[in-house]
């Protein structure tokens, strides 16, 4: 039983995580008005909370398969592997606060400030590229030595390298397909994001229960 916890929880977690990504349009980008982040954010307000609660409740199932992963590093890979995952959804949560604070009250929102605020959220992307590469990184070598299947460390591998390089998102042209919270971070980064963490629960269950530490 304990072994499908990891399965369940990555799929819920992909179910979750997915559903609230496509239920909205991406924020306007850097390169769009101050009217066209109001005229968003009023337009879709109620959605945006449900797709804060469902990706809240994700955290709580993404948690449980960085748990159980995290059972089968030792040494500074752990340790890295801790710090990114705490990173992860602390950088999640912090971004949810903007979008979520947006959406209370979308009627009577200022202009200037809903573009700062929403500049704000969409460099959560280009940052969480970085947490993302420390996560897969310890896979990768656990991989290496045996703790996980050979495919997951070609996945977190092609993961990793994904992420480093959309980390020049950071300072990309409005408006370019590398712009902050443009196509490579919500569509390219999204989707292999969900396919990671889904592959890692999955293959989480597949494996017998680690020696205790």
């Amino acid at each position: 039983m304990s072994r499908r916890i990891p399965l369940v929880a990555g799929i819920v977690f992909a179910v979750l995580f997915t559903v609230a990504l496509l239920m909205v349009p991406t924020l306007p980008g850097t390169d769009q008005p101050a009217s066209a982040v109001v005229s968003h954010l009023r337009d879709h307000a109620d959605a945006l909370r449900v797709q804060a609660l469902l990706l809240t409740l994700g955290f709580l199932a993404l948690a449980i398969v960085l748990a159980y992963a995290r059972s089968r590093l030792d040494g500074p890979a752990g340790y890295a592997f801790t710090i990114g995952s705490a990173l992860i959804i602390a950088e999640f949560s912090v971004e949810l606060w903007f979008t979520g604070g947006l959406a209370l009250h979308a009627a009577s929102l200022d202009p200037v400030v809903a573009r700062t605020v929403a500049d704000l959220a969409l460099m959560f992307g280009p940052i969480l590229t970085v947490a993302d590469v420390i996560v897969a990184v310890p896979i990768v070598l656990g991989a290496k030595a045996g703790r996980f299947p050979r495919w997951l460390g070609v996945l977190a591998a092609v993961f990793a390298f994904e992420q480093f390089v959309e980390t020049v998102t950071i300072i990309g042209a409005p408006g370019a397909f590398i712009s902050p919270g443009g196509p490579m971070n919500m569509f390219l980064g999204g989707a292999l994001f969900i396919v990671f963490f889904l592959a890692l629960g999955v293959s989480a269950a597949r494996l017998p229960d680690p020696a205790p530490a």
